[in-house]
């Protein structure tokens, strides 16, 4: 049977249960210590609160997107709170994409990888997921990447190519950030171009641009299509969204659509006094789906068998 690789060890693909496919259990980008802030989700007793809530409705695991050179990843954290709670945590190696100096947190990619080609950098994702993340045993269980709005920089390209090649040596995925859903089909035909087999490969934020076409062209490669954002109004309407999933389910991609809301601010979560929080997708977009029509069965496979399929090691 096809193995998941969590924060605990290996399991059976088939354990993960009810899985949000791109969320941020513990983030702080600047790091546990640096001042507190919008992004600062670091309170150890208030996440893992809101993970034993997410246990409580039914969660089964929680695909955690903080990667590494990011200060503020743990590791121990995320252990911890697995043992705790019983949810399942599969960490990511990678690291998502430049931020220029005028965003948070500030990161440099020319800087994080001088003098490091391809494969240097690939071998570190693969130390991460075979041995261990920030000098411990916890192995990291995915792989990130991602790109700016409309382009990538050098050190994205890198790290998209890297990606790809360590994911072709662990049998991990990769899935990628992609700002306002942009610059997809690039990092698509980057990552195939490595080799990497179009189902290895997935793309988070892509219903922020709600395309079709767009949308159907990459998952005709096989890839899969990760839709985090139910419940973000600012973006559109969810019934857009709605619309967009029938469309795709009609056209026959109903097993590369995973569900998830990406929720790495403070303003997302009710813990912290506002929401969304982690339960709106199985509490409110998942009854609006069977509402408009959606089959058991095709809900079932965003939020089980496809991401038990996606995050299954190929080797």
């Amino acid at each position: 049977m096809p193995k998941v690789r969590t924060v605990l060890g290996d399991i059976e693909a088939s354990e993960l249960g009810f899985t949000m496919a791109h969320e941020h259990v513990i983030h702080c980008p600047r790091g546990l210590f640096a001042p507190d802030n919008e992004w600062a989700l670091r309170d150890f007793n208030i996440q893992l609160q809101m993970v034993k809530d997410y246990k409580a409705i039914g969660g089964g695991t929680l695909v955690d997107a903080m990667c590494r050179d990011q200060d503020g990843r743990c590791p121990a954290y995320l252990k911890v709170i697995s043992e705790t709670t019983g949810v399942h945590i599969i960490a990511a190696t990678g690291i998502p994409f430049d931020y220029p100096g005028d965003r948070e947190p500030l990161m440099d990619l020319s800087i994080v990888w001088k003098d490091k080609d391809v494969d240097e950098i690939a071998a570190g994702y693969i130390k991460e997921i075979t041995e261990g993340m920030n000098g411990t045993n916890i192995k990291a269980g995915w792989i990130k990447a991602g790109t700016q709005y409309c382009y990538a920089t050098p050190g994205e390209i890198k790290g998209l190519k890297a990606a790809a090649r360590a994911a072709l040596a662990t049998g991990a995925a990769v899935h990628t950030h992609t700002d306002g859903g942009s610059f997809a089909l690039e990092q698509l035909e980057i990552v195939l171009n490595e080799g990497l087999p179009g189902s290895q490969f997935g793309v988070a934020h892509i219903d922020r641009n709600p395309d079709f076409w767009l949308h159907k062209k990459i998952a005709e490669s096989g890839a899969y299509l990760i839709y985090d954002g139910p419940g973000k109004v600012k973006y559109y309407p969810d019934s857009v969204r709605v619309d967009l999933l029938r469309r795709l389910v009609d056209a026959g991609f109903e097993n590369q659509i995973m569900l998830s809301n990406d929720m790495g601010k403070k303003s997302h979560h009710q813990s912290y006094g506002y929401g969304p929080g982690w339960g709106f997708i199985k509490q409110k977009f998942i009854p609006r789906l069977l509402d408009e029509g959606f089959s058991e069965e095709v809900v079932h496979k965003f939020m089980y068998e496809n991401p038990a399929r996606f995050y299954a090691l190929r080797k």
